[in-house]
């Protein structure tokens, strides 16, 4: 399995609605992104789900790295772990921009609506805690 497979399938939900605890092309949340796309490529995860809006502390992080394990430097493909508030609480995808060729996050954005690839502007890159490889998706050059 492929992390540019991975970035892939989880660019084809771009635009697709976010909707909380969402599993389908109808609508989906970020871990539902994750979920849906790892499926895509062969890859099972848990699903956590049913969790609240709001961060739960620690559990998130504790949920990824029960499957992934923490790098330094994301490559496209690797699962990034977002604060919200004190906590992490919202994942994404690491990417890299098809039109602007710039190093993006791929995650059901709930002040957007949708799902999105948004460049990693400054407002992205305060709020990552960290960047997680999942061991069964080998890293090789993004298509």
């Amino acid at each position: 399995m492929n992390a540019a497979d991975f970035a892939a399938a989880a660019r084809g939900y771009v635009g697709v609605p976010w909707r909380h605890l969402g599993r389908a092309r109808t609508g989906v949340d970020c871990i539902g992104l994750v979920l849906l796309a790892t499926r895509e490529v062969g890859l099972e995860l848990p699903d956590p789900a049913p969790y609240g809006r709001e961060p739960q502390g620690t559990r998130l992080l504790e949920g990824i790295l029960t499957h992934a394990e923490r790098i330094a430097s994301p490559e496209p493909g690797d699962v990034l772990l977002f604060r919200m508030g004190l906590y992490g609480g919202h994942v994404g995808i690491a990417s890299v921009h098809p039109a602007w060729g710039v190093p993006a996050c791929l995650h059901a954005y709930a002040p957007r609506r949708q799902v999105v690839e948004q460049p990693m502007d400054e407002e992205l890159r305060a709020a990552l805690l960290g960047a997680f490889r999942l061991p069964s998706l080998s890293i090789s050059a993004e298509r």
